[in-house]
This record gives C-alpha cells, structure tokens and sequence, in this order.
C-alpha cells in the first residue's frame, strides 16, 4: 500500500510503499477514506514520544481518520492511535485497536468532515463542557483548528465567545481556554482576565487548568449530531490527494488539512 512516512525522527514525508497491516486480536483493519492533520502528528515525527513508546519505521503518521471496516464494511471515523507508534492514517490502510473512541461515519457525511472532527472536535467540545454555568468565555487561538470549534461550540451552547487572535487585547470574561500559550506566564497573564481558566499545553502550575482530552464514542456522536444540525462547521481549508500530500505539515493558515485517500 502507499503512504506518507518519515525514514527516520526529524526528517521530511516521503511518499513510500509499504506492506498492508495485518490486524491482530481485538483489532480492525481499516481501509481509509480520509486522514486529518494535527500539531501533534508533527511533534511525533520529530521525536515527541521516542522516550515513552515504541516506534516502527518508516514511521506514518496520523491519528485521525475514516474509514471502512474490512470484512464487515462499516463505516467508521474516530482516533487510530496505536502502539508502536509509526502505523498512522496517512496511509490507505490502517489498524487500529477495536477499543479506541471509534463512531458509526453517518451515510451522509463527507468522509472528510468526519475525519477532522475526532482530536480537535473531542478536545473544544470537553473544554466547553468544562466551563460549566459560564456565560462568556475568552477563546484565545478561536482561529486555530480547536479554537474554530471551540467558538462555534460554545455559541450553540448559548454561551457569549470573546474570540481572541494574535495581538488583540483581553478583557474580563466568566472563562477563559487558551490554546496557545506555551509557557507558564504567558497563560497565568492571560488567566487573570477569567475566574476559570484551561489551557491546552500543560503550562500551569494548577494541574486543574491544565486541559487532557479524554476522547469517546460519545463524545463523536454528539459532535456528528451538532454537525448535522448545522451547529458546527468544521473548518477544512486543503484537501489533498495521499500521493501529493508530501508538504502536508506546512503551513497554510487557519483550518484542518486533510488527505483524501
């Protein structure tokens, strides 16, 4: 099969052909429809878990994705992250652990849609969640791929969303989710404008602003359901071909890349 993969940590995606996974015990083989990008597919290409878990390489990227389940032809779309890491979505077929936060694809939603939902639509939704009765809510990174959600969540929730971008002010608000922050006193400035603040990068001294998603079923069925409503517009600015997708990681403004399969 083809796939985007990285030879070694630290170097560029190359297109490469490489043998089809074989799911083992409690697993699905998966053959992909659509991959979605995240920071974090990046960090694990140069190294981010090379301490903590196993890898196979060449290393795929990925951990989002739909699909259709081989042998039973279900579709599906949720998180496919795996140990050893290296065996990701940026490829036409994929295993994955039958107990990962996987939901039934909807016979209407484009396979790319639901592909960019799982991280980022799981991580804005629980964070809204977390703020409670709040009425207002800073959103500071509101352009990024959580922070378009996370707006478009809490609106639907009834909640007033004070959308912050690079150099705009801060004022006063019930809660604040920062995204972007990477150190302590940049969220801890930031944190004195909310009585409740989260953050995204474990940067806070207060483990309890320091934001961990939790991902499940549940939690993309509902983010399918407030698709279908019209409540949530996932924000998908390229959509690239898997044999053309080598710049993937590059830059290209706010919203989520995906790799059409």
């Amino acid at each position: 099969m083809w796939a985007m993969a990285a030879a070694e940590f630290g170097a560029e995606l190359e297109l490469v052909e490489v043998p089809e996974p074989v799911a083992g015990p409690d697993e699905l083989k998966v053959r992909l429809l659509a991959a979605s990008v995240n920071p974090f597919d990046r960090k694990v290409v140069n190294g981010m878990l090379r301490d903590s878990a196993p890898h196979q390489f060449p290393l795929v990227p990925g951990t989002d994705g739909a699909g259709v389940v081989e042998g039973s032809g279900e579709r599906i779309f949720g998180t496919f992250f795996r140990r050893p890491v290296g065996g990701g979505t940026y490829a036409e077929y994929v295993t994955v652990p039958a107990t990962n936060p996987l939901a039934p694809l909807p016979e209407d939603m484009d396979p790319a849609v639901a592909a960019a939902l799982p991280t980022a639509g799981m991580t804005a939704l629980q964070l809204v969640e977390s703020l409670g009765a709040a009425r207002s809510v800073l959103i500071v990174g509101a352009s990024g791929g959580v922070g378009s959600f996370a707006v478009q969540i809490a609106r639907a929730a009834g909640k007033r969303v004070i959308p912050v971008g690079r150099g705009d002010s801060l004022v006063e608000a019930d809660a604040l989710i920062d995204l972007v922050s990477a150190d302590r006193s940049s969220f801890e400035a930031n944190a004195r404008y909310a009585p409740l603040a989260f953050n995204t990068n474990y940067v806070s001294s207060d483990p309890a602003q320091n934001f961990g998603l939790k991902g499940s079923r549940e939690a993309l069925v509902r983010l399918t359901s407030l698709v279908q409503a019209g409540d949530l517009e996932v924000p998908i600015s390229r959509r690239l071909p898997l044999r053309g997708a080598v710049d993937v990681f590059a830059g290209h403004g706010p919203g989520k890349t995906v790799i059409v399969m």
